[in-house]
C-alpha cells in the first residue's frame, strides 16, 4: 500500500472533518480582513510604522536567528493542537485555534491590502505565501488527526481498536513527522522571505 492511496483513503474517510476546519479556516480569513475596517486611526497608524520599520530593516535579515524564531512562533499552534487532542475537551479548542489562525492571517492580508494597495497584493505574495503554502497544510491535517484522537479518547475503551499507548505513540510520531515539514516552512520564512523582500525593495 503506497503513501499516495494511504493519503487519498485518509481525505476520503476525513472528508467531513476537513471540511470542517476548512470552512472555520475560511471564515477566520474572511472576518479578519472585514476587522481591519474597525480599526481607529492610531492604531492603523501603528501598525503602518511597524510595517515600514520591518521593511527598511529587511537588508541582512535572515539566518539561524530568523529560522528558530518562525519555528517557535509558528510550531506553538502545532504544538497546542498536539496538546488539546489529547483531552476531551479538545475538538472546539483546537477548532478555535484554526479560527484565531485563519483569522490573524485574514486580518494581515486584510490590512496590507487596504494600506499599501498595489505594493500590498505584492508584499502578500513575497512575504506571506511562500511560507504559508507549508504552514496552512500542516495545520489543517494536523488539526484533522488532532480531532480524531480526542474522538477516541472521549468515546472510550469499547471504541478502540488500539491500546491507548500504541495509538499515542502513533498520533505523536505522526505529529513528529509533520513538524519536519513544518521546518520547511520556516527555513523559507527565514532565508527565502527576507532575500525576496529585501529584492523587491531594493
Amino acid at each position: 500500500m503506497n503513501l499516495r492511496f494511504k493519503l487519498k483513503e485518509h481525505f476520503r474517510e476525513n472528508r467531513i472533518q476537513y471540511c470542517m476546519v476548512v470552512a472555520l479556516f475560511t471564515l477566520g480569513l474572511i472576518m479578519g480582513a472585514f476587522k481591519v475596517g474597525d480599526l481607529d486611526g492610531a492604531v492603523r497608524e501603528r501598525l503602518l510604522q511597524m510595517i515600514d520599520l520591518y521593511l527598511g530593516g529587511q537588508e541582512g535579515v535572515y539566518g539561524p536567528t530568523v529560522f528558530v524564531s518562525a519555528l517557535i512562533n509558528q510550531g506553538r499552534f502545532m504544538l497546542a493542537i498536539w496538546a488539546l487532542g489529547l483531552t476531551v475537551i479538545g475538538i472546539p479548542l483546537i477548532l478555535a485555534v484554526i479560527f484565531m489562525r485563519g483569522f490573524s492571517l485574514g486580518f494581515t492580508v486584510g490590512f496590507l491590502f487596504q494600506e499599501k494597495a498595489g505594493q500590498g497584493v505584492l508584499l502578500t505574495f513575497i512575504s506571506l505565501l511562500p511560507q504559508n503554502l507549508i504552514y496552512i497544510p500542516v495545520l489543517l491535517i494536523v488539526s484533522v488527526v488532532a480531532v480524531n484522537f480526542s474522538l477516541y479518547i472521549v468515546r472510550g475503551r469499547s471504541y478502540r481498536k488500539a491500546p491507548l499507548g500504541v495509538s499515542l505513540l502513533g498520533y505523536t510520531s505522526l505529529f513528529g513527522v509533520l513538524m519536519l515539514v513544518f521546518m520547511l516552512g520556516a527555513f523559507i520564512e527565514a532565508y527565502l522571505v527576507p532575500w525576496l523582500l529585501h529584492s523587491f525593495i531594493k
